[in-house]
């Protein structure tokens, strides 16, 4: 049986957070893949050169390194990307999100409004989501591998920061 949801857990502020992502229907998914292939794909290669092989080097200067040159890299990828685009891709994937709470399963997004406040003032948690609903959508596209497969594989493998 194929398999239409995932759990997902991120640690923030030394909490662990559970989450469940959707897979998106057919007409959606569509629509989140043509928006990957026409906006995010071409940025691959931007990225690339951040997460290269750095066995043997200092992790804080890595860390250092990496962090000013996502800076640099940012701003030129998010300026091909208009506000209006940025919310629609944010609300297609973030309308796939659960989060558990004590109560059970509650949706992320509900309409245009957020459902947890874990997430509505947590923009590096509403992207990882987001990344979450890209890569368990499209991991068959990819090989199984997911959106890691476009990336050099060295640049994976080790990450000293």
């Amino acid at each position: 049986m194929r398999e239409i949801t995932k759990k997902v857990v991120h640690t923030i502020d030394d909490e662990e957070m559970t989450f469940q992502v959707h897979k998106m229907n057919a007409l959606d998914g569509s629509y989140l893949l043509k928006f990957v292939a026409e906006k995010l794909i071409p940025l691959i290669d931007g990225f690339q050169a951040i997460f290269v092989d750095t066995e043997g080097e200092n992790v804080e200067e890595v860390a250092q390194k990496r962090t000013d040159a996502i800076l640099e890299v940012i701003p030129k990828a998010l300026s091909s990307i208009s506000k209006e685009e940025l919310y629609d891709f944010q609300k297609e994937c973030l309308h796939r999100c659960d989060m558990l709470k004590d109560a059970g399963w509650q949706k992320v997004m509900i309409g245009d409004n957020f459902g947890v406040q874990e997430v509505e003032y947590d923009p590096i948690l509403a992207l990882m989501l987001c990344f979450d609903v890209v890569q368990f959508n499209f991991s068959s596209f990819f090989g199984g591998k997911g959106l890691s497969s476009l990336l050099n594989p060295q640049s994976i493998s080790k990450r000293n920061a």
